[in-house]
């Protein structure tokens, strides 16, 4: 049994947590590299005493935690000695408190691991265990839940298909959107809103009717406060997703208002600031910006919103850090490419400062990748720009 001197009880929060940066990503620890007292709480996962194994759950939610300077070397220990299985069985435990415990471990465990995502989603008792807890009576329990999903999700493009297709899931997410109560909703469409990052995932979500039956009626409920305009834009990033288009809401928060709240958002994730107490991933935000992008109707606001300045922003501090890294790139190059087409705003272009960024990535020597080709093919758009920023 682990000291109760060793652990201690996190407070589960609302929050965007596929955003959350890990101490050092989730690279493979050095060879030879074990935490003892991990290996100790996995044996206790099994003890037929529902507080010694609550305890147990609890302390790996700890070590896992994004806050521990070993978290990600950690999580991949708790794999690979077999604790993510123990820690999907107890989610049906019959005691409250094991549940709980177990459930916040796997989310902390998903958290920037795709492995560890695969193997939560691929146990036979995980999903279906996920799918009860977010229709239990309990809204910690069903936060806890949808943060589970909101994790897989956020960090393995696999495993979205496969809870989408889970019977029950996706329905189990609309109704704490519609019902649920507050700390609910907002995971809830936290959770949604990655989900809808999947392209192989968008018709089946379509076909569910996410849009009109939860992200919709999410947007036009009346609200007020930093968490209830997190939860409004978060819906307005999964139906631009989805659609290519911001729904207009019926409240008092503007079509306007809500796409200029997104190019804010990616200022303040470049920044590596929180916006209404969330810190958004980079990608999270210039993605459904890009779709929004696509649509010759939304470009000039987006413009006219400073998304420009943004993405010269983003190319010019970007770095190689995670998976993710590239795509951010490829976006934001895929978004400049495309408001470069819109008529009147060329003055924009020069002041905003995206050519010299655009010249940046064109040069390599960040390893851009992709980024390199797709760069010369903007500039290229240009024969005089290229002369002036090339040559």
């Amino acid at each position: 049994m682990i000291p109760l001197e060793d652990t201690g009880m996190m407070e589960a929060v609302d929050i965007d947590s596929e955003t959350r940066m890990a101490v050092d990503g989730s690279t493979e620890p050095p060879e030879g590299y074990r935490d003892p007292d991990i290996s100790v709480a996995i044996r206790e996962l099994k003890s037929p005493n529902h507080r010694n194994a609550s305890i147990a759950a609890e302390f790996l939610f700890e070590r896992s935690h994004t806050e521990h300077e070993r978290s990600s070397w950690n999580k991949n220990q708790i794999r690979n000695e077999g604790g993510i299985p123990i820690l999907c069985q107890l989610l049906k435990s019959p005691s409250w408190h094991v549940r709980y415990h177990a459930c916040s471990a796997l989310s902390e465990l998903a958290f920037r691991n795709e492995k560890n995502c695969k193997a939560i989603v691929e146990n036979s008792w995980a999903l279906q265990s996920l799918v009860e807890m977010l229709s239990t009576t309990y809204t910690t329990m069903q936060e806890d839940a949808a943060l589970v999903i909101n994790n897989c999700a956020a960090f393995c493009e696999e495993a979205c298909l496969v809870m989408i297709k889970h019977p029950g899931l996706v329905q189990a997410l609309k109704a704490l959107v519609t019902d649920g109560l507050f700390g609910a909703k907002n995971v809830s469409v936290g959770a949604i809103n990655c989900l809808t990052r999947c392209d192989s995932a968008k018709k089946l979500l379509n076909d569910l009717k996410i849009v009109e039956e939860a992200l919709i009626p999410a947007i036009q409920e009346a609200g007020y406060g930093e968490k209830y305009n997190a939860r409004v834009c978060r819906a307005s990033m999964a139906i631009a997703n989805l659609t290519g288009s911001c729904y207009e809401p019926l409240t008092t928060i503007s079509h306007y208002h809500t796409v200029a709240a997104m190019v804010e958002i990616l200022g303040y994730s470049l920044e590596g600031k929180s916006w209404a107490g969330i810190n958004f991933a980079p990608y999270s935000v210039l993605y459904p910006l890009r779709s929004l992008a696509y649509n010759p109707k939304h470009r000039k606001e987006l413009i006219e919103c400073g998304l420009i300045e943004r993405i010269a922003e983003t190319m010019n501090t970007w770095k190689l850090e995670d998976h993710r890294s590239r795509q951010v790139l490829l976006i934001a190059i895929d978004i400049a490419n495309v408001l470069f087409k819109t008529p009147d705003y060329k003055g924009i272009f020069f002041s905003s400062g995206i050519f010299a960024a655009t010249k940046l990535v064109a040069s390599g020597r960040r390893d851009e990748g992709q980024g390199v080709l797709k760069s010369y093919h903007l500039l290229s758009c240009l024969p005089f720009l290229l002369a002036l920023f090339l040559f």
